[in-house]
């Protein structure tokens, strides 16, 4: 597939990153000299010096031709004119970044009507997986596949879950209708076999038929005290946006923000937080608010070192559960580490998001895990593609690689070594992210996407 990147910052280069991993063909197209040849040393790929909503950029024979556009500058106007102006040249499908919440959400007209198939907003979306954090009143988060007959489960595992911790995978007493496909430690993720021990901290991926997934977890179940109490520091959208749906949800919400103007709006727009005019980073002031006493504590601020610092001294004061926005990717598993529950990074979600819809035409189904180092997807095997007829043992399949259910009619199959792929198989499979394009291929899945 050919795509077009309108704005080479960061979200611009994670998506680029992952676009080139899958294999297509990409042109980048900013106004800034500097940022373009950056692009040009980091990546494989055509770069155009102009602006994205010039016309004069989009009708060149390149763009033309591509088939798909995604606008991620940091104007939402040029992202939706750029999105406009492509649909009426001809390409196919548009994207385009929309962060203001009175364009996204207060659009008199549909997208549909604008030429834009998906409106990708990352604040929006970190603040609903912040939600989807403190809210889980499990230590087990559970995801369907195969219209429901297969179910991937991740488990944080603590020193009480003796059916796991402190076991060699081969001495665990697992129904044979499930696997653990993964264990992510200190942020790594590892493809285990049978000698490999669990430990307390880990947190263990079962895939397999439902019943028994379902089965285990009812074994394991240890609820979290529910959040009722929630301190966001930092007043910009996503603070706004996650601040919106926790006083939906009736949670007590204090924001934190220096900027006296940033105050007095978000004091207007919601009406049941408390708005705190005052430096968050004073480690007094926290002490003052009740840090110590609150269920849930987020830093999203727009300078990494200050979350990550302020989280982890939030959990030292007694803080329940530290959630850290990050735009650095590579620090979450570090944070992790260091005993902040989660951190969260609005560009690897939106470049998350933006995958799934360009796999929607030949993927059934994409879950992204650990900050997107694997995947695990459900596809339908083509007629005649390379996997087809053989065993699992002989399929070609890259290392880090599980088919862990393989649905064949109402049939469904945890296979071993031994089992063969059929046409029109449905298999649910557990990928290392650098070797999904390979996978798709064997399946009869390469090209562009429908």
């Amino acid at each position: 597939m050919k795509v077009i990147v309108i704005g080479a910052g960061k979200v611009g280069k994670e998506i680029a990153t992952r676009l080139l991993a899958e294999g297509h063909d990409l042109v980048m197209i900013d106004k800034d000299n500097a940022r373009l040849e950056k692009i040009e040393e980091d990546f494989d790929c055509l770069c155009i010096r102009g602006s994205g909503s010039a016309a004069k950029t989009l009708n060149s024979s390149v763009v033309r031709e591509s088939d798909l556009l995604i606008a991620v500058t940091n104007s939402d106007e040029v992202n939706m004119i750029a999105s406009m102006t492509a649909k009426r040249i001809g390409i196919p499908r548009t994207i385009a970044r929309v962060r203001d919440p009175d364009y996204s959400n207060n659009l008199v007209i549909s997208k549909e009507d604008l030429g834009i198939d998906m409106i990708i907003n990352p604040d929006y979306s970190a603040a609903i997986e912040i939600n989807r954090l403190l809210t889980m009143a499990l230590p087990v988060h559970m995801e369907p596949f195969a219209r429901g007959r297969v179910q991937l489960a991740d488990i944080s595992v603590n020193e009480s879950m003796t059916l796991f911790v402190n076991k060699k995978l081969m001495e665990m007493d697992l129904p044979r209708s499930m696997l653990i496909v993964a264990i992510s430690r200190n942020g790594e993720m590892l493809i285990p076999g049978g000698q490999d021990t669990v430990i307390t901290g880990d947190v263990i991926y079962l895939l397999g038929h439902s019943d028994a997934i379902s089965k285990v977890c009812s074994k394991v179940k240890k609820k979290r005290q529910k959040v009722h109490s929630v301190m966001i520091l930092g007043g910009g959208r996503i603070g706004f946006y996650l601040a919106e749906k926790l006083c939906v949800q009736g949670m007590r919400v204090k924001i934190i923000e220096r900027n006296k103007d940033r105050c007095r709006e978000l004091a207007e727009k919601l009406p049941e937080a408390l708005v705190l005019c005052t430096d968050g980073s004073d480690l007094e002031v926290l002490r003052r608010e009740g840090v110590a006493d609150i269920d849930g504590f987020v830093t999203t601020t727009g300078l990494d070192e200050e979350n990550l610092l302020l989280a982890l001294l939030a959990k030292q004061m007694g803080a329940k559960r530290v959630i850290a926005k990050i735009s650095r990717p590579g620090y979450a598993p570090l944070v992790e580490q260091l005993g902040v529950d989660a951190a969260i990074s609005p560009r690897l979600i939106t470049a998350g998001e933006i995958l799934r819809f360009i796999k929607g035409g030949r993927v059934l189904s994409l879950f992204l895990l650990l900050n997107e180092k694997a995947e695990v997807i459900e596809l339908v095997v083509q007629p005649g593609s390379k996997i087809v007829g053989r065993p699992l043992y002989k399929s070609g399949l890259p290392a880090g690689t599980i088919i862990g259910a393989i649905q064949r009619g109402n049939k469904t199959i945890i296979p071993r070594g031994n089992d063969i792929i059929n046409d029109n198989d449905r298999l649910v499979i557990f990928a290392l992210g650098h070797n999904v394009h390979i996978i798709e291929t064997l399946c009869g899945l390469g090209g562009l996407t429908a």
